[in-house]
């Protein structure tokens, strides 16, 4: 999976900025997502106009972690993993019983954010298992993003030269337009923003 957005939706913490780092334009003439495509056959490119792009593909993916991608109201989730609490979650936001990881997902989203205050943190304790997850809403130009504890899903981001914030399960991807600026994705933390506020799970 990969998710690139622009700068104004979602600022990279300073910590993975690096000027020295060999990072290129993520986004310029959509350099990243065609080299996304080009390394995974069959994937979907979305793009999100000026906030930025998202893909998936599931080529390669393990069967253990499969990948999922779903879009609901304006709000697009790409979520790799599993989940071991569905039955809870989904009777906890009144889904029925076809909803899978990525419909819970965005459902607790669509909570967090209409029924607050529900702090984000208590949103990512609830969900048991491995996993991790890139929402975009694109009504409130947010994003929601999150790995679960153990960190048990490959996951990484990273700044581009146009310190875009650049996420994706494959670490190769994010080295083709962040250079060293690059790191695995923080254990424990989730990240709701408008501007990266990070809250420890």
């Amino acid at each position: 999976m990969l998710a690139i957005f622009d700068k104004t939706v979602a600022k990279c913490p300073e910590a993975l900025q690096s000027p020295l780092s060999g990072s290129n334009s993520a986004l310029k003439d959509g350099f990243l997502a065609k080299h996304f495509g080009s390394v995974h056959s069959g994937s979907v490119t979305v793009n999100l106009g000026s906030a930025g792009v998202i893909a998936y593909s599931l080529d390669k993916q393990n069967p253990l972690l499969p990948r999922l991608f779903a879009v609901v109201d304006d709000i697009f989730c790409l979520f790799q993993g599993n989940i071991e609490n569905v039955a809870v979650l989904k009777q906890q936001y009144g889904l029925n019983k076809t909803a899978n990881e990525v419909i819970i997902v965005i459902e607790a989203y669509r909570t967090l954010r209409d029924r607050g205050p529900y702090p984000a943190d208590q949103v990512v304790r609830d969900i048991q298992g491995k996993y991790a997850f890139i929402l975009y809403d694109s009504t409130s130009n947010a994003t929601f993003i999150a790995a679960d504890a153990d960190g048990s899903v490959p996951f990484f981001w990273g700044a581009d030269s146009e310190e875009n914030l650049v996420l994706s399960d494959d670490v190769q991807i994010l080295q083709q337009a962040c250079g060293k600026s690059f790191a695995p994705f923080p254990k424990e933390i989730s990240f709701l923003v408008p501007v990266l506020k990070p809250m420890r799970v």
